[in-house]
């Protein structure tokens, strides 16, 4: 039995910072694979270039990927047979590589196991053309299964044949072996600083420039004390409104914390790993991610979140209701600094409700989205394609 796995998709690369959730789950589920006895072969397509704006066309990506599969083809020689797993995009270019992948992996008679990250697969596909329609179907109708974050998401591979039985919802797990929380949740006294984290890609469609905006209504407005962080690197995306790049993105948030004097209570580090996010997590009573990001999906920042009972401030947005319940978290509007501030008072002002909240995390967390959970279903998967 042929045992052998072509994994092709995003790493982490803590020298780019490149921290996605996506990248973290990819390399953990490598390990673990490896872990169960399979030969694994991985094709990295972690870009080399820092300032690509997300889900733009970009000719020195495209090139890059040309690069990437070129390099790639003694690989698919060499583990022939086997099985190739796939992590897929949601853009013109993204998918031009996966049929190149995919289309490869079928004429070296590989079983075909892809996963789709994010909810936007269907928007992307009706923008197509007839054509590039008719290829997303021929190309992801050569996958045994298509595996994607819930339930919700099943829906949007409808075009393809015998797609109910095809595509797989699996929940997503954190992808951190080392965690330093506990089955507790956490309390709040009003003696203390009121720790908020921001942990994600500073893209503006992920809400960070809501979060800081809510944070200087809190110190100047209602004059509480109040401390965020903001972990994560710099990227411009379509949908940004604001600014025209990562870098006057980064000038713009600077000069708002330096004319609303709040440096005493800011913290911005580009990247957050290791130990060093274990303790911002430890300190952080509530976490923020008001997103409206066009290809937001389950985002795993909210689920380290979760495990370290942080109570999430998030948007009814995509697919994280189905992580966030109203037991564990509070919702806000997208773009809405004023609701965000809203919710952090009112946890403020009632600590024993933040505290069944945070608990609520914990258990919430432990019962649904371990690594070990999530590794075991997609293991399983794998074991069903290759006929174990």
């Amino acid at each position: 039995m042929n045992s052998r796995i072509l994994a092709v998709g995003l790493r982490s690369d803590q020298k780019n910072n490149i921290f996605s959730g996506q990248a973290m789950m990819f390399d953990a589920l490598v390990d673990f694979i490896q872990a169960n006895n399979f030969s694994v072969s991985i094709v990295d397509l972690t870009s080399k270039y820092t300032n690509i704006q997300v889900g733009e066309f970009s000719l020195k990506r495209t090139l890059e990927y040309f690069a990437i599969i070129f390099g790639a083809i003694g690989l698919f020689y060499k583990c022939r047979g086997g099985l190739l797993y796939i992590t897929t995009a949601q853009t013109k270019a993204g998918f031009l590589r996966d049929l190149v992948f995919i289309n490869l992996a079928s004429f070296f008679n590989y079983k075909i196991l892809m996963q789709q990250f994010g909810s936007n697969f269907e928007n992307f596909y009706n923008g197509l053309s007839p054509f590039l329609k008719y290829l997303v179907r021929s190309t992801f109708n050569k996958g045994s299964y298509i595996v994607v974050e819930g339930e919700l998401t099943k829906q949007q591979f409808s075009m393809l044949d015998d797609y109910a039985r095809k595509v797989v919802s699996i929940t997503n797990g954190l992808p951190e072996k080392n965690l330093l929380s506990s089955n507790k949740g956490k309390t709040y006294s009003a003696e203390q600083t009121f720790n908020l984290i921001y942990l994600s890609y500073m893209i503006e469609s992920k809400g960070y420039w809501d979060v800081l905006k809510a944070v200087r209504i809190l110190v100047q407005e209602h004059k509480k004390n109040i401390h965020c962080v903001f972990a994560g690197a710099f990227k411009h995306s379509v949908d940004a409104e604001m600014h025209g790049n990562e870098l006057e993105a980064a000038d713009g948030f600077r000069q708002y914390i330096a004319d609303n004097n709040l440096q005493p209570h800011i913290a911005y580090c580009e990247g957050l790993m290791g130990e060093a996010k274990a303790q911002a997590f430890l300190k952080a009573h509530v976490f923020l991610l008001p997103s409206y990001f066009k290809f937001e999906g389950q985002p795993v920042s909210i689920l380290e979140a979760m495990a370290y009972g942080a109570v999430p401030v998030v948007t009814h947005y995509r697919m994280i209701p189905n992580m966030v319940t109203d037991e564990v978290g509070l919702f806000v509007e997208p773009k809405s600094p004023e609701q965000i501030a809203k919710k952090i008072l009112f946890l403020m002002d009632n600590p024993e409700i933040y505290a069944k909240l945070s608990q609520g995390c914990v258990d919430r967390f432990l019962a649904n989205y371990t690594l070990d959970k999530y590794s075991m279903n997609m293991l399983q998967v794998i074991n069903k394609i290759m006929g174990k």
